[in-house]
């Protein structure tokens, strides 16, 4: 591997552990977005493996799991793509609920 190509391996590396998107990683780092995708293929190809979506495997747009509540908690945990949560308190909103996680979701 060239030295170029260990320096956008580790960029991408870095990128999928940030928890950002690909997007804000880049505009973060002052890197073309452009580049950086090009070089993420590359190095995917390289690898062997074939294109990746970050953070949503196995996403089914628009759709939620049914939930049914056990117990007596005063506060539910909702946890999202990247290791991210939302914690709201018991009685809530679904409709409030579903907005937020849509929000969260599409950053």
């Amino acid at each position: 591997m060239t030295e170029r190509a260990r320096y956008w391996s580790g960029l991408v590396k870095s990128w999928e552990g940030s928890g950002l998107s690909q997007a804000e990683f880049c505009r973060r780092r002052g890197v073309n977005g452009g580049t950086f995708a090009w070089w993420k293929r590359q190095l995917q190809k390289a690898s062997g493996q074939g294109p990746r979506r970050r953070g949503r495997p196995g996403k089914v747009a628009g759709r939620f799991v049914e939930v049914r509540l056990t117990g007596a908690s005063s506060t539910y945990e909702v946890v999202l793509a990247r290791g991210r949560s939302i914690r709201v308190p018991a009685p809530f909103d679904p409709q409030i609920l579903s907005r937020l996680i849509t929000a969260v979701e599409s950053c």
